[in-house]
Order: C-alpha cells, then sequence, then structure tokens
C-alpha cells in the first residue's frame, strides 16, 4: 500500500511537471538553444574524448545535449516533462541532431548500468521531494555511471538572498502548504504558484550530497548558484 509520503511525493513532482509542461517555459527553453555550451559545461566537458557517452538529467528541450552531440559526443537527455522532451524530438528531427530523449519519473532512471562517462545536472536536484528519495536519486545516477564517473552539478542555493529557512515560510508558501502533511525543512513553493521546489543553503545542500555515493569536488559558490563536481566514490 502506498504511504502517505509517497503519495504526496507523487503530487509534489506532478507539480514540478506542471511547471515545465507550460507553454511560457517551453518558449523560454526554445530560447535558450541559443547558448550553446556554458563555460563551467566546456571546461568540465573538454577532459572526455569525443564519442564518450554522457548524460543531461534535466534536459528539458536539449540545449546541452545539442551543444555536445555536435562536438561528437554520445548523448542522453531526460526529463520529467513529457511536453519538452517532445519539442527536443522534433527539434533533434528537424536538425538532424543524433541525441536521445527520455522522459521519466524521479528518482528512478530508466538507463543500464554503467552506462555514461558523465552526467550533468543543473538547477534539478531541488526537484526531487523528500530528503530520502533525493539521496535515492543520486544512488540512480552512481549506478548509471561508470567506476570512475563524475557529475557536473549546478544548484541555486539561499546564502546570499536570504539567512534561514524560516524566511522561505512566507504567505506564498503558506498558501500552498497547507495541502501537505509530509513537507520537510526547506520544502516551498514557486512564487505565486503550486510548484515545488527544495530551497537549499549551501552547506546544507554539500552536506546531503555528502551522504550520497559521492564525494563533493571543487564547490564554487558565486552569487546565488553551487557549482561542484560529484565524484563516485570507489566500492
Amino acid at each position: 500500500m502506498e504511504t502517505e509520503k509517497s503519495q504526496e511525493s507523487r503530487r509534489l513532482l506532478a507539480s514540478v511537471k506542471e511547471k515545465y509542461n507550460d507553454p511560457d517555459e517551453l518558449e523560454l527553453r526554445l530560447e535558450e538553444l541559443k547558448i550553446g555550451l556554458r563555460e563551467e559545461e566546456r571546461n568540465f566537458v573538454e577532459k572526455y574524448p569525443a564519442g564518450g557517452r554522457l548524460l543531461d538529467i534535466g534536459c528539458a528541450t536539449g540545449r546541452l545535449c545539442f551543444a555536445l552531440a555536435r562536438l561528437g559526443y554520445i548523448v542522453t537527455g531526460i526529463d520529467v516533462a513529457k511536453k519538452q522532451i517532445e519539442q527536443a524530438l522534433r527539434i533533434a528531427e528537424k536538425k538532424r541532431i543524433n541525441a536521445v530523449f527520455r522522459q521519466y519519473e524521479m528518482p528512478t532512471l530508466p538507463l543500464s548500468d554503467a552506462s555514461f562517462a558523465a552526467a550533468f545536472m543543473g538547477n534539478v536536484y531541488c526537484y526531487v521531494p523528500h530528503r530520502a528519495s533525493r539521496i535515492a536519486f543520486l544512488e540512480e545516477i552512481a549506478r548509471v555511471l561508470y567506476p570512475d564517473g563524475e557529475v557536473l552539478m549546478s544548484q541555486t542555493v539561499l546564502d546570499s538572498v536570504l539567512k534561514n529557512y524560516d524566511e522561505v515560510y512566507d504567505a506564498n508558501h503558506h498558501r500552498f502548504a497547507f495541502e501537505y502533511d509530509t513537507l520537510e525543512e526547506g520544502d516551498g513553493f514557486a512564487l505565486g504558484a503550486p510548484h515545488y521546489l527544495h530551497f537549499f543553503f549551501a552547506d546544507d545542500l554539500i552536506a546531503e550530497l555528502e551522504a550520497s555515493p559521492f564525494d563533493v569536488a571543487n564547490p564554487v559558490l558565486l552569487d546565488e548558484k553551487l557549482t561542484c563536481v560529484l565524484r563516485k566514490q570507489s566500492t
């Protein structure tokens, strides 16, 4: 029988899908295609030779996947939002870019063990409801990476904006939080919308990542974003 926490996790994740399936969000991701690789992504991928197998977790409409595919990498992009994946597939077909796109359900990855040399995960971790599921998600990512696999991760954090989690629990939060009984510290909702996300301070995020099968390397906190490399631990 499904527990209350798993039922609420499903509802919270449905709110994330709703956000990213929205037409305005789809249009925004089309505009992002013009960006190509960001500097930190380019620096990270340079260590991997063309032909390597790479995974983009939370690929949306495929900005990063298309940029990597043009450099000769074998790329798979996954996203929880079905319409983002459909849009990426249409673009890939139109532009004749060889990349694989798949919709998935957090925290499970529909991918084989040890399939990828490296992965990218930008502002995705905050959308996995509940800490235990986030750790399970990291375990899944570790499973699909090579033994020496790494993840380039970036995540928006609160450090330059707020002083503590209590400041997250404003009127907007209470407008939607009353519908849930299993929310944890840091759980919240996008401003003016019922779309779930988990808020982090950098130290708390790093501590949570270190409870996973990864070591955290090269953390850089710049403005509202923490970027780091997750290195798969030896077993």
